[in-house]
């Protein structure tokens, strides 16, 4: 054998393992979120709401994938659950619903394939995504959208500023664990935190308005809602929250997926 014979020989063994190692796969998301920003408890911190999701990976081999992802979440904090004293004094509170995409690549530490004898690792992805949020708040017993409220002044005579975007860019990162427990499931626990491109998830980022101003443009519910302070100081033009920073959110839970290949030959053998 030449050896332009031999590498082309090597070339097509390399080839055909590395098409063997390629899979899809689809899969379910479930866990809590957290919401880190301007109101509420800061840090890491029990979730207080839930989320679900679909998703499909593609895996190049046994170690890199990419990851496409849907997912439905409700992120809830409040300043009753802060222990910065200021933050208690401002009494804020809010809750959104969050719908989001992303696309992520992946890595695997160790190899990993279901039905093989690689049936474990730890794993992290980092990828990019969108997504649209609605904070609202309870006031007398009532739920009120706080976007079109205008808690900061927005589009009134108080501030030159419009409303906010009701959707927003992230870049997403986070971390894992998975296990197979069969030949085409395998089982995941993760965490995955998306740093925001807007700071209003909560509706807060900048100064207190003109209460007047606000009442003014959008009624006495906005105006109440824009400064509900425990304490009677007047708080116009002091901040309101940290316009620096923009906020987060945390998906912590539990993934099941199934290498769609073998899940659906399987699946057809059953019904015939």
């Amino acid at each position: 054998m030449n050896s332009k014979g031999f590498i082309l020989k090597i070339l097509a063994v390399f080839f055909s393992l590395s098409l063997k190692a390629q899979y899809s796969e689809v899969g379910v998301f479930g866990g809590g979120t957290n919401f880190i920003g301007d109101v509420g408890d800061y840090g890491f911190h029990l979730p207080k709401d839930f989320s679900a999701g679909i998703f499909y990976r593609y895996n190049f081999n046994r170690h890199w994938a990419i990851r496409v992802q849907g997912t439905y979440g409700r992120i809830r904090n409040a300043d009753s659950l802060s222990d910065f004293a200021d933050r208690l004094n401002r009494n804020l509170s809010f809750e959104s619903e969050i719908w989001e995409g992303y696309a992520a690549l992946e890595f695997n530490f160790l190899e990993f394939e279901p039905g093989t004898k690689r049936n474990h690792t730890p794993y992290v992805l980092g990828g990019f995504g969108m997504f649209s949020f609605n904070p609202m708040t309870e006031y007398q017993g009532e739920m009120y959208e706080l976007r079109e409220l205008g808690t900061e002044g927005q589009n009134s005579r108080a501030t030159n500023k419009g409303f906010y975007a009701e959707a927003s860019s992230f870049f997403i990162f986070g971390m894992g664990y998975k296990w197979a427990i069969g030949d085409f499931t395998s089982i995941g626990f993760e965490a995955t935190f998306r740093s925001t491109n807007t700071d209003y998830l909560d509706d807060v980022s900048g100064k207190y308005a003109d209460p007047d101003a606000i009442e003014l443009a959008h009624g006495e519910v906005a105006a109440a809602l824009s400064d509900r302070s425990l304490s009677q100081n007047n708080t116009e033009n002091n901040y309101r929250g940290n316009p620096d920073t923009d906020d987060w959110y945390i998906f912590t839970g539990i993934t099941i997926q199934f290498k769609f290949g073998e899940l659906y030959e399987k699946c057809t053998n059953f019904i015939r």
